[in-house]
């Protein structure tokens, strides 16, 4: 039987009702108990890392994670890593990229409701994230929620409360599992991030520079507040423009500050406020204008992913050609 090792972080899933709203108390040996048949399909053991509602979740504990998890592959056929569903697309994105050529499959779920909760869905994503994991069709890292296998570099969370609480952004799902029966998708090789060296397996790429700002744009905004954000000593800056990567130039407001952001060796990429679809900045001149200004196209990446490879790309280095070169190199 595969060895799996069960990471748990806290997150919904572990909640109990306090007279303060829902709190992560559960420990991974309480979550065990509701699901005995995974006895069946692997050896486990489990590891409590902290026990945090997601919305807690820092740069620093995805390090953590990262570090545990290259610690224990040597000893285990894969690892699931239970997580709070807020923020655990950032999270997928994070370990994908600081655990480049990844070979063995991290698998993170969650669920919508706690585990005690009737009705709850946190019994199904556990066994599916088992046998996702126990298969080892799908090394690297993937989100299993609600039956579906997404990618750690596409996921998004779509809603709220729903069980289906996640799709994949601009690629198709990896595949289904249900019943510990998967499908899958033909049309997706498994992913990767991609190592700087290809003869290399996997790597622990866990520097970070966390002081990244994410401005979604509204009609009206004014650009100096690049300004403000080169003021506050931000490393670099994700817009979430209008459309394929649309900025305000009626005035030169926004021009100028990527302009001077730039050129003070501040990284500005532009991605969409769309949830699905690519950033283009050839296509209009509200596009080309911020190019010729010094903003990076976010191409494809999702939101999460975008903060992500420029948080990891930033803590490689500060050279801002090298920075954009850091960016893109995924395979997904």
């Amino acid at each position: 039987m595969k060895k799996i090792l069960l990471l748990a972080t806290g997150g919904t899933i572990a909640s109990q009702p306090t007279a303060s709203g829902l709190v992560p108390r559960l420990t991974p040996q309480d979550l065990l108990r509701y699901v005995p048949q995974i006895d069946d399909i692997c050896t486990l053991k489990s590891e409590q890392l902290f026990c945090l509602d997601s919305s807690n979740i820092q740069p620093g504990h995805w390090q953590q994670m990262a570090r545990r998890i290259y610690q224990a592959l040597p000893h285990a056929d894969g690892v699931v890593l239970c997580h709070g569903t807020d923020t655990m697309a950032y999270t997928a994105a994070a370990l994908f990229t600081m655990l480049p050529g990844l070979d063995k499959p991290v698998v993170l779920t969650g669920s919508q409701l706690p585990l005690e909760a009737d009705h709850t869905d946190a019994i199904k994503n556990l066994e599916d994230a088992f046998s996702v994991c126990a298969s080892g069709l799908f090394p690297g890292v993937t989100l299993v929620f609600d039956g579906e296998i997404i990618s750690g570099a596409c996921a998004y969370k779509i809603h709220t409360t729903d069980p289906h609480g996640f799709t994949s952004i601009n690629l198709p799902g990896m595949g289904t599992v249900k019943k510990g029966i998967i499908h899958m998708n033909e049309e997706r090789k498994p992913p990767r991030s991609v190592p700087e060296d290809p003869r290399q397996t996997v790597q622990l790429k866990d520097r970070l520079e966390p002081r990244i700002f994410l401005l979604k744009l509204i009609p009206g905004m004014d650009g100096k507040i690049l300004d403000h954000l080169r003021a506050l000593d931000y490393a670099g800056v994700v817009i979430e423009a209008f459309g394929t990567g649309g900025i305000p130039c009626l005035d030169d407001s926004f021009p100028e500050g990527i302009r001077r952001c730039t050129s003070q060796g501040i990284p500005v990429v532009i991605t969409t406020q769309c949830a699905q679809g690519a950033a283009d900045l050839s296509l209009y001149e509200v596009g080309v204008r911020a190019a010729e200004a010094g903003a990076v196209c976010g191409q494809g990446l999702s939101t999460e992913m975008l903060c992500i490879r420029l948080m990891w790309a930033l803590g490689q280095t500060r050279d801002l050609d090298q920075v954009k070169r850091l960016l893109f190199p995924l395979a997904i």
